[in-house]
């Protein structure tokens, strides 16, 4: 998240229930409440591709578990990422077929 610029708009995988999220902060504070409720979380890309200059897709699975949070969670993501001058402007995550 480092390359995130301050203003990113960011969908978070659907799994997990939050719509869309705007600004660089909303996201930490996202992504800090998925790893209190499930601390071992793992991400394994799968594939990753440019589909267009400045655009990238990128396939993982996902895992997240943890002490008292029931099951583990596990399920595949197409990712696609837009960057304008080097940061991270767009990020969206779907479900893969």
């Amino acid at each position: 998240m480092a390359l995130f610029a301050p203003d990113v708009e960011y969908g978070p995988p659907p799994p997990l229930g939050a719509d869309e999220i705007v600004g660089l902060p909303a996201v930490l504070e996202f992504w800090r409440g998925v790893l209190a409720r499930w601390p071992d979380s793992t991400i394994e890309n799968l594939s990753i591709r440019e589909a267009a200059p400045g655009r990238f897709v990128r396939t993982a699975r996902l895992r997240h578990a943890g002490p008292g949070a029931g099951e583990p969670l596990e399920y595949e993501i197409v990712q696609t990422t837009i960057l304008r001058k080097g940061r991270v402007v767009r990020q969206v995550n779907e479900l893969s077929s």
